[in-house]
């Protein structure tokens, strides 16, 4: 039998474990043109708990009993389609089960091992190194003498966002959730200045770190945090807005005060989505795998072994309990 992870029911704020089940179920029918998969790593990632209710405006929501879908790396290991074959390696959006079917191999794409490690397509040389890119860089807009604030800074997007503010001459301050978090930014990513937003409040932590102002505000977050950087904004300062996961689970919208100095500071404050910027990847791809095959980017992946620790791996996710991209492995490499 098959084994995949559904959604059972809508969470009311914080999703939990009972909103899903692992089940089994029959297994998938490779029909004419279509490419049968074995998956290898599930990602899991903030905008699932958007679609866990009626979804956001760029995606449905999922169906109650039906199969959580993701981003996930699998094996083809039956194929109708000229376009695959078995034993090559891709990635598409996929059913969370051990197998899935593409209908006509629609949405797979092949991975080139050449690139590095096949888990790498769900993270750095993925959607979130490219989500990286395009607000750090494309829409930041760093240059040396700057000064760029990262919050959520040791996550899949954060890490990569300070780094390549870095290689651009900036100044890179990071917050994170814990002592650890902090010490990964300032021994591994080469982070000048991070503080636990814990034990160090953000406007304090950032007119300790950031005494020249900020001008290019990466936000994770959302919230507090984002009133405290239009706070400590510079004129003329950058806003890219990648994601607000401080109101992902809250019932509600309690806003966000401040927004007065977007006018008096003249801030440039964009949010954006990366599935309008995937036609970007492969240039992407090409520019960033060279510095990490050498070592000048670094990227941590936290990997959950097993498909039943999905829903748990999901949830800790969405709490900061990762370093780095959280993934499951719930096949050989």
């Amino acid at each position: 039998m098959n084994t995949r992870i559904v959604l059972t029911k809508r969470p009311a704020g914080w999703v939990d474990e009972s909103c899903f089940a692992v089940e089994d179920c029959a297994e998938p029918v490779c029909g004419p043109g279509d490419v049968l998969l074995e998956s290898i790593y599930l990602s899991t990632d903030p905008y699932l708990r958007g679609r866990m209710n009626a979804g956001p405006s760029y995606a449905p929501g999922f169906e109650i009993g039906r199969a959580i879908v993701s981003r996930v790396v699998a094996r083809v290991i039956g194929s109708n389609n000229s376009r695959f074959q078995p034993g090559e390696i891709v990635w598409g959006f996929l059913d969370w089960a051990l197998r899935s079917v593409a209908p006509r191999g629609e949405g797979l794409h092949k991975i080139d091992p050449s690139l590095g490690r096949i888990s790498h397509s769900l993270s750095v040389l993925g959607m979130p190194g490219l989500t990286a890119w395009v607000g750090a860089i494309e829409i930041g807009k760093p240059a040396p003498g700057d000064t760029a604030y990262i919050s959520s800074a040791a996550g899949a997007v954060g890490q990569l966002a300070g780094q390549f503010a870095k290689r651009a001459g900036a100044r890179v301050v990071g917050s994170a959730g814990s002592d650890d978090k902090v010490a990964f930014l300032l021994e591994h990513c080469g982070f000048d200045a991070a503080f636990n937003y814990k034990t160090l409040a953000i406007d304090r932590g950032l007119r300790e770190h950031c005494p020249q102002g900020i001008d290019l505000y990466f936000d994770n977050v959302g919230g507090a945090t984002l009133e405290a950087a239009l706070r400590h904004a510079n004129v003329a300062a950058r806003f890219p807005v990648c994601g607000m996961i401080s109101a992902y689970n809250e019932v509600g919208d309690a806003g966000i005060k401040g927004l007065q100095a977007l006018l008096t500071k003249r801030i440039a404050m964009t949010g954006f989505i990366i599935y309008d910027h995937v036609h970007k990847l492969a240039a992407y791809q090409a520019r960033v795998a060279p510095w990490l095959r050498s070592g000048e980017l670094v990227f941590h992946e936290d990997i959950v072994p097993g498909i039943e620790r999905a829903p748990a791996a999901l949830i800790g996710m969405m709490k900061g309990e990762a370093i780095g991209k959280r993934l499951v492995q719930v096949g050989a490499e």
